[in-house]
C-alpha cells in the first residue's frame, strides 16, 4: 500500500513546552483535546502518548522508541509513504489498545524514522473509536458560529478530509493546526489559479511537509478569493514539485500580459494524483473549536466572520 502525501506537518513547531498528557476519553463518547495536549491511551499494556491532529492519517503512527517499549512485532502488512522524492517505509502490528471490556485492536504503524517530538506517536480524528473528536483553539465566545461540512470518505485512511470542487475538479481539504499558510499539491494549485486568477507571488522556499521532510512551495495571490463554504482561504502556498504539475500558473504580470491572466498549459495524458488542500491557521487560527462528527457524517467549525 503505497500513501503519497502532500502538505503536512511537523507537530510542535509552534509549542515551546510539550503539556501534560489526559487520558482518553471513554470509547463511543467524545473526545476533546486543545491544540497543545497530549492523549493517554494504553497499548500493549503500556502507556503511550498520542499528539492528535486534524491532518494526521487514521492510521496510529509510532515513535521507534515507543514501539520498541510497546513490543510492536512487525507483520506482514507494510506501505511507503512518498513524499517528493523520498520513501518512508512503515511497518504495522495489530495492537491492542485499552484494557478489559473496553479494549479494541487496530493496526499500528511504526518507522526507523523520528515520526513526532513531544509524544509517542501521531494520531487523526476518526484514528479512535469515538463517536466525536474536537480540537479546542480556544474558549468559544458570543459571535462564534457553527460553519459545516459534510465529510468526504474518498481519502480513506490517508486523510479525514472535506471535498471541495474548483473548476468542476475536486481538491480533498483537512485542516491543520501546525502552520500558518495553506498549502495545496501542484496541479490543485494550477487548477486554483484557473479558476481564481492565481499568479506567483513569490520564489521557490522550503518548507516541511511530513516526517522531517521538506519540500519547496511558492506564495500564490489570487484575482479572486478561494471559498469552503463561508471560509476563504488565506496564504494560500503550492507544492510546485510534488502530486502533478503546477506548470502554467503565471510569474506575475507583465507589461504584456493582464495581472489575471493565466497561462494554461495541456494537461497530460497521464492519471491525475489525488489532490490535497491543507487549510492552515491564517484561514482557521480565529476558530474556537474543530468538531468532526462520525455518526452525522460532518465537521462542524465554530467561527465568528472572518475580518
Amino acid at each position: 500500500m503505497i500513501f503519497r502525501t502532500t502538505a503536512a506537518i511537523a507537530f510542535l513547531a509552534n509549542i515551546a513546552l510539550p503539556a501534560a498528557a489526559k487520558p482518553a476519553a471513554p470509547l463511543n463518547s467524545e473526545l476533546a483535546v486543545r491544540a497543545d495536549e497530549t492523549v493517554d491511551f494504553i497499548a500493549n499494556g503500556q502507556t503511550l502518548r498520542f499528539r492528535l491532529a486534524p491532518d494526521a492519517i487514521s492510521v496510529p503512527t509510532l515513535n521507534a522508541d515507543a514501539a520498541e517499549r510497546a513490543a510492536l512485532k512487525p507483520s506482514m502488512i507494510g506501505y511507503i509513504y512518498v513524499i517528493g522524492p523520498e520513501k518512508i517505509g512503515f511497518r504495522t502490528d495489530n495492537v491492542r489498545y485499552g484494557e478489559g471490556e473496553a479494549s479494541f485492536r487496530s493496526r499500528t504503524a511504526f518507522s526507523a524514522r523520528k515520526i513526532v517530538e513531544g509524544a509517542d506517536g501521531v494520531a487523526g480524528p476518526e484514528t479512535f473509536p469515538h463517536k466525536r473528536t474536537t480540537f479546542i483553539l480556544r474558549d468559544g465566545q458570543p459571535g462564534d458560529q457553527a460553519i459545516t461540512f459534510p465529510l468526504d470518505k474518498e481519502m480513506g485512511r490517508s486523510q479525514t478530509s472535506v471535498r471541495m470542487d474548483v473548476g468542476g475538479r475536486p481538491i480533498y481539504a483537512a485542516f491543520s493546526l501546525s502552520r500558518q499558510e495553506s498549502l495545496v499539491t501542484a496541479t490543485g494549485g494550477r487548477w486554483i489559479a484557473d479558476a481564481n486568477g492565481g499568479q506567483f507571488a513569490s520564489g521557490a522556499r522550503e518548507a516541511p511537509i511530513l516526517y522531517g521532510v521538506a519540500r519547496p512551495i511558492r506564495s500564490l495571490s489570487l484575482a479572486r478569493p478561494l471559498m469552503l463554504g463561508d471560509l476563504e482561504i488565506r496564504n494560500l502556498a503550492v507544492r510546485v514539485s510534488d502530486m502533478g504539475s503546477a506548470q502554467g500558473i503565471a510569474e506575475g504580470p507583465s507589461p504584456d500580459q493582464d495581472p489575471n491572466e493565466i497561462v494554461v498549459t495541456g494537461d497530460s495524458k497521464r492519471k491525475i494524483p489525488t489532490q490535497r488542500l491543507y487549510i492552515g491557521m491564517d484561514t482557521i487560527g480565529h476558530c474556537a473549536s474543530i468538531s468532526y462528527d462520525f455518526e452525522a457524517g460532518t465537521v462542524t467549525l465554530m467561527c465568528p466572520p472572518q475580518r
